[in-house]
């Protein structure tokens, strides 16, 4: 007969990471009672291990707290955490504040220290509550580390850009089609303020297996991988950003200067594009320093069922998986435009 856990025990789907947390040791005073659910949690901890609830603060125990960072799901709006480009001249960090540092952001110190000689602002860590992201953003600054937080909702990343197919331009302006059918929108070269250019991969993986009566059988595999430039065009209070897909753009506007490779074509469009918005930033890191990006900002996976279909007498169950990047250099790209913006401002 299986017991069940003890109080102080963690149930089953507790993360792991989260438990090992727990093993230090702390006295029964220290101990924080959840309001909700009664148990006692470790001072380092502000939501409850075993059901999830806000924990008040113990008597002396601020400096002990530690951000949870847990993955948020996709729908959930969350909290960056932005280590901000450091000066040419800055002094390196002290190794013990960067392992303290590297811990608070569940990073490697590698991994940190390669994101501090980049001198680009970058995401440390993505929170589900704002709470959860001061207190990061408190202990870094102990540590001489100049952090910002951006909300999900200022950098507006659930909100998709606007596909631009097709451009025309003048000497003054230039004019954006989403589809043969709209009226096209229209801007000034001036106004033109920020260039991101980037990749973007997309894999999909397609796995048939078949159903024995105690297992399944993998017995087909096919996988698809797609990569192709992107370019992010932003027009100053424009409610969203242009965005142009290397191989599902008309290039008639480059005239003479029209290949027939679509590669070709994308280099000499961006070109193009410079050359005429002459106050825009030109921004084209990402390539560069995307897996700096994948602890905040992973990589976007999605596996679905295609169900079970009968061949040749004999049951088959379709998954498919699909992976890609396009909504972490949508974040990327909104990172940028609000940092220019917030130094414009300023």
């Amino acid at each position: 007969m299986t017991r069940p856990p003890f109080d102080d025990e963690a149930p089953p789907d507790i993360d792991a990471f989260a438990l090992r947390t727990e093993a230090r040791g702390f006295a029964p005073a220290q101990l924080v009672a959840c309001p909700a659910c009664l148990r006692a949690n470790a001072p380092t901890r502000m939501q409850c291990l075993y059901c999830g609830a806000v924990l008040p603060v113990a008597a002396g125990a601020e400096d002990l707290r530690r951000p949870v960072l847990r993955p948020l799901e996709t729908w959930e709006l969350g909290y960056n955490v932005v280590l901000l480009a450091r000066a040419e001249d800055a002094p390196d960090m002290p190794h013990e504040a960067l392992i303290e540092a590297a811990q608070l952001a569940r990073l490697e110190p590698g991994q940190l220290q390669c994101m501090l000689t980049a001198r680009v602002s970058l995401p440390l860590a993505r929170t589900a509550a704002r709470a959860e992201a001061e207190l990061l953003e408190r202990r870094l600054a102990s540590l001489n580390l100049r952090v910002e937080i951006a909300a999900d909702e200022a950098l507006a990343a659930a909100v998709p850009p606007q596909r631009v197919r097709r451009l025309e331009w003048t000497d003054e302006a230039l004019t954006g089609w989403t589809s043969a059918d709209d009226a096209g929108v229209c801007g000034l070269w001036s106004d033109v303020v920020l260039l991101i250019l980037g990749r973007v991969n997309r894999r999909q993986i397609e796995v048939e297996e078949r159903q024995h009566r105690t297992e399944r059988e993998v017995v087909e595999t096919r996988e698809f991988y797609e990569d192709e430039g992107v370019l992010d065009l932003y027009l100053i209070n424009a409610a969203r950003n242009w965005r142009i897909m290397a191989g599902s753009f008309d290039y008639s506007c480059l005239e003479e200067q029209k290949s027939l490779l679509a590669a070709e074509n994308f280099t000499r469009l961006v070109t193009a594009l410079r050359t005429r918005a002459t106050a825009a930033v030109f921004d084209d890191d990402y390539t560069s320093l995307r897996h700096l990006l994948q602890a905040a900002w992973p990589v976007a996976e999605q596996t679905t069922s295609g169900g079970l279909r009968r061949t040749r007498g004999r049951l088959r169950l379709s998954v498919t998986t699909n992976v890609t990047n396009e909504p972490q250099f949508t974040r990327y790209s909104r990172l940028r435009r609000h940092l220019l913006y917030t130094r414009t401002d300023t």
